[in-house]
């Protein structure tokens, strides 16, 4: 076992999207460090290589793979690179989403609404898609998609984002009675309030358009929870690799927020 966290996922691979940064830069870290060969995706080319060398630097395994999850063709290079020479890989972590516009709903574009859909939900669809033939091939295989608390509370003037969001739910329920038969879970993890750069852009976002500083946002909204505090992304990542261990083997179309209990459901 590594670095005490209880799983060992020596041998298998995993394919991470959305891992030039934030959240999906922890859990490909996370993963790497507990054996994993990791595979990341995302758009930007310098942000994929320094999570990459960071891996490395740490004495994991890592390849990349820059593009787009709303392009089937990156996708499908994309879990080849990933299945190589063996035919399969084991874990699929969905992790790739924009916030999409902070605006009421009547002025939001319809390019808005496309794009963060897009992203964020069909992207989700399109990466199991390309990934499944290869996960099927594993003994158990895992996928974990990101979604969001937003969708299940309001959260005003994110319309595009909580729609997609709360659409990766019922995608992840119904996709794990499809593919339960092949030994492959489908379970999503539904975090809030995650520290970071991207949750700092979004309260600057937000209260710009609430009229409030970004600090009485960030008050406000960390009173909504249980404990009246943020999660950390290392909050994510463990239950990322509890959900993707051999303890979680009969989990599969489950919900689990990461939210301090700003949501119970």
């Amino acid at each position: 076992m590594r670095n005490g966290r209880g799983h060992d996922f020596d041998g298998a691979t995993a394919v991470v999207t959305g891992a030039g940064r934030g959240i999906g830069a922890a859990i490909a870290k996370g993963l790497a460090a507990a054996g994993a060969h990791v595979v990341l995706s995302g758009r930007r080319v310098e942000t994929l290589d320094e999570v990459c060398r960071a891996i490395k630097d740490a004495d994991g395994s890592a390849d990349c793979c820059a593009g787009d999850v709303t392009d089937p063709v990156h996708l499908d290079a994309l879990m080849a690179k990933a299945a190589g020479d063996r035919g399969h890989f084991e874990i699929l972590v969905n992790n790739a989403g924009v916030a999409g516009p902070t605006a009421p709903l009547s002025e939001i574009s319809l390019e808005e609404w496309n794009e963060t859909v897009a992203v964020n939900l069909t992207g989700v669809f399109l990466s199991c898609r390309a990934a499944l033939p290869y996960l099927k091939q594993a003994e158990h295989g895992k996928i974990v998609n990101i979604g969001s608390v937003t969708g299940k509370q309001p959260l005003i003037n994110r319309t595009p984002y909580a729609a997609a969001k709360l659409g990766v739910v019922g995608l992840s329920r119904t996709l794990a009675h499809e593919v339960g038969p092949y030994g492959i879970s489908v379970n999503v993890i539904s975090p809030w309030l995650v520290e970071g750069a991207r949750l700092e852009e979004v309260f600057a976002s937000m209260s710009r358009e609430r009229g409030l500083t970004p600090d009485e946002l960030r008050n406000e909204m960390t009173e909504g929870t249980a404990f009246k505090r943020t999660v950390s992304e290392e909050d994510v990542v463990e239950t990322v690799l509890f959900l993707c261990s051999s303890a979680a083997n009969n989990l599969t179309g489950q919900d689990i927020n990461v939210a301090a209990g700003a949501v119970m459901y």
